[in-house]
């Protein structure tokens, strides 16, 4: 056993090292939340640390005794947590009680008043098991390879939201011994590594969870009781059930398409006479792992792109840009595409190929692809094309799916709404532009925000909303796409962009 010093945010600790071990689960047992899409194979890059001044890969590396880790700074705001209004009273309960999304990237609190139903606080922060994987497929691998995964998982996202719960308790005001209950939305893997429940079913055909938390259980956290939001199937869990709620959704007429698109792409389309729904594996892509300068929508994220006889583009919190997230992707790819600089295969064109005003952007690679320099730092590839090529064919042959069961064409839908804080920040047209959304969709769009927070809290502050929960998740008819050759196809098809 050796120990390293580990320098973070003007602070220094000293983490235990393992004979042999890597620093990346010596840092995770330290409590340090360090990105790794990959799950810590060695392929995304994104767990980068400076050890004695050098770069390294926390992941490949196995340091000295002595050895000064610096971790670099934990990137601030920008953590999604505006939602839907939600029309509630008070009642007649005194003290407190949290809502949270149990998002797979992000995890949000919001502590409410019970007596007023007046909002008290709301602290975010990104997921701790971040560093066990970009999205629940690693996590769930993490689980079934590792003998203590489960309870490591589990135990390490009770920690984090009893800290958001009680940062926001003591901002408020209030006590710990004021909390009365804690409502919790996420999808069914989230839910279950809450709760510490196996995930071994939902990692191969045909996809059965342990529990759909449809009754309530008896967890607790910290003696508190937890609720749950109702899941519908291994891959559409109480997230989508809390948005459907939150967004009202079940009590309008017509086809309304729901989509929650991150690393997991979830969707549902119908109304008033229930839902059909799905989802598919999107990948990391939209919240910018497993790309070469992606990063979460967060300060210093790039998250517009246009051209006018140059390229602009926003910084989210301004300043220098560090980076592309997942909306700003989505611009810089259409307008390359506009452009002529993209082909609708993919293709990303090396300099000599390109427009000759664009060649002074591009450089080529060593497989003869262009590489386009939006700015000295921050540069698309060749195969960050192709891994938004994949994402977005995805929910694009999602989506037509629901369409083909429901019976409809994407012109009889009436209405789109995009959850969560990739949609928020999309521009439609860009999702348009890359084939994502059909172009038919074009002005019926519409943001909701957090709609998995806004439902947590609905089921928080009004006891009446559990039935309707309930029967929403009983109203919503699951497709499974695994094996579907109809999805298959219509994903194969959709690989593609549209011609400009």
């Amino acid at each position: 056993m050796s120990s390293v010093q580990v320098q973070c945010g003007g602070k220094t600790c000293t983490a235990a090292v393992r004979d042999g071990e890597t620093l990346l689960p010596a840092l995770r047992r330290a409590g340090f939340s360090i990105p790794a899409a990959c799950g810590g194979r060695g392929r995304c890059g994104k767990c980068r640390v400076t050890v004695n001044g050098v770069s390294r890969l926390a992941c490949k590396t196995v340091p000295s005794d002595g050895d000064v880790v610096t971790l670099p700074e934990t990137a601030g705001g920008a953590i999604l947590t505006d939602t839907v209004s939600i029309a509630v009273s008070g009642g007649n309960e005194q003290g407190c009680a949290a809502a949270v999304d149990l998002g797979t990237t992000t995890v949000a609190v919001r502590l409410y008043d019970l007596a007023s139903a007046r909002e008290l606080k709301t602290v975010s922060a990104w997921n701790v098991q971040a560093s066990y994987g970009a999205d629940v497929i690693s996590r769930i691998q993490y689980t079934l390879e590792q003998p203590d995964g489960l309870p490591e998982l589990s135990r390490r996202i009770r920690e984090q939201i009893w800290a958001l719960v009680s940062d926001a308790l003591s901002r408020s005001g209030r006590t710990p011994g004021t909390l009365r209950e804690i409502t919790l939305a996420g999808n069914t893997v989230m839910q279950h590594l809450f709760a510490g429940y196996s995930v071994r079913g939902i990692a191969a055909a045909p996809f059965r969870p342990e529990t759909l938390f449809a009754a309530p259980g008896d967890e607790t956290l910290h003696g508190v009781p937890v609720h749950f939001a109702p899941c519908v199937a291994g891959y559409v869990g109480g997230d989508i059930t809390a948005g459907l709620l939150a967004a009202g959704l079940a009590e309008l007429p017509g086809e309304n398409l729901f989509l929650d698109i991150g690393t997991n792409g979830e969707m549902a389309l119908g109304g008033r006479g229930g839902f059909v729904c799905c989802a598919v594996a999107s990948g990391p892509a939209f919240e910018g792992a497993g790309i070469t300068c992606g990063m979460p929508g967060v300060d210093g994220a790039i998250s517009r792109v246009r051209y006018d006889r140059g390229f602009l583009y926003d910084v989210i919190g301004g300043g220098e840009p560090k980076g592309l997230c997942g909306s700003g992707l989505l611009d810089l790819t259409a307008v390359l595409l506009r452009l002529g600089v993209i082909a609708p295969g993919g293709r990303l064109l090396p300099p000599e190929d390109a427009p000759m005003p664009l060649r002074r952007y591009l450089t080529r690679d060593d497989d003869g692809n262009g590489r386009f320099h939006l700015t000295p730092e921050v540069s698309l590839t060749a195969a960050d094309v192709r891994n938004l090529q994949l994402a977005k064919a995805a929910v694009a042959a999602g989506i037509r799916v629901l369409l083909q069961q429901r019976g409809i064409t994407p012109e009889q839908v009436d209405g789109v709404y995009l959850a969560g804080g990739f949609g928020s920040y999309l521009d439609p047209e860009s999702a348009i532009a890359i084939g994502m959304l059909p172009r038919a969709c074009a002005g019926k769009l519409h943001t909701l925000g957090n709609t998995a927070l806004a439902g947590a809290a609905a089921l928080t502050l009004d006891p009446a909303q559990w039935q309707r929960i309930g029967n929403i998740s009983r109203a919503c008819d699951y497709l499974e796409l695994s094996g579907r050759a109809d999805f298959a196809a219509a994903f194969t098809d959709d690989l593609s962009f549209p011609q400009p």
